[in-house]
């Protein structure tokens, strides 16, 4: 059940004026709201409430801004506020105290947990809940080789070069005349050799270094899901089937 006082519900975030979170409503007053800030180790805040501008939705905002609200000495107990407390804290000393005098629990193991004898009802019982977290880590590990390697091919290339050769051509005239008297080999059978020279092409193969690779690492990130079962403990409160009775 929600504690309410003048629609200001215990359990509030106080905002500041600059929309800094200054804590929870921890206690209220007639004139005073106490803001409990911190978490380990809470400090009050005693705010006036006529520094509060608006109040709902399970928020106070004030009139101040946060760091003004921290440096007014506000974490002080207000002298016109002093008799208030001490009387709201006497009252509820003597309620625990008539509380815890009539409180027994039973001290049976139920399932082999032993049970608290007694409590008073200002103690606390401090129960740790454990649990589980995956926490995941990256290691080298080798996925495999890649090898890299020159193989020879032979492939068929051809190319056109100009050469020359020499050839006979034989022309003819008609020509009409007496035989000179000088020549003695007429009707002789004649034989001239005239020799021919072409161009012969020779085929040379030259290394050359046509292009180069270049072979390199590089990382590459990528997101691997993982996942595992985790425990985790909670919290089961079960009634007393037996009941109790009060002691008088």
């Amino acid at each position: 059940m929600e504690n309410r006082t003048d629609q200001i519900v215990i359990g509030d975030d106080v905002i500041g004026a600059d929309g800094a979170k200054l804590g929870k409503v921890a206690q209220v007053y007639p004139g005073y709201i106490v803001v409990e800030k911190g978490f380990f180790f809470p400090t009050d805040y005693y705010i006036p409430r006529s520094t509060m501008r608006h109040v709902g939705d399970n928020q106070i905002s004030l009139t101040v801004s946060g760091d003004d609200t921290l440096k007014r000495g506000w974490d002080r107990l207000p002298d016109d506020l002093q008799m208030d407390v001490i009387a709201e804290t006497a009252s509820v000393d003597a309620m625990t105290g008539a509380a815890a005098s009539r409180l027994e629990w039973d001290t049976t193991p139920t399932d082999g947990v032993a049970i608290t004898s007694r409590m008073d009802v200002a103690d606390q019982i401090l129960l740790p809940l454990m649990q589980e977290e995956l926490t995941a880590t990256v290691r080298s590990a080798r996925a495999g080789a890649i090898r890299v390697s020159r193989s020879l091919v032979t492939e068929q290339r051809g190319s056109g070069v100009p050469a020359t050769e020499e050839q006979i051509r034989v022309k003819r005239r008609i020509v009409d005349g007496s035989v000179d008297p000088t020549v003695t080999n007429a009707f002789e059978e004649i034989v001239i050799e005239i020799p021919l020279r072409p161009e012969e092409v020779d085929l040379y193969k030259e290394d050359r270094m046509g292009e180069e690779i270049f072979v390199t690492k590089q990382t590459v990130r990528r997101i691997e899901r993982v996942s595992g079962t985790v425990r985790r403990e909670e919290i089961v409160v079960d009634e007393d089937p037996r009941g109790g009775t009060e002691k008088p």
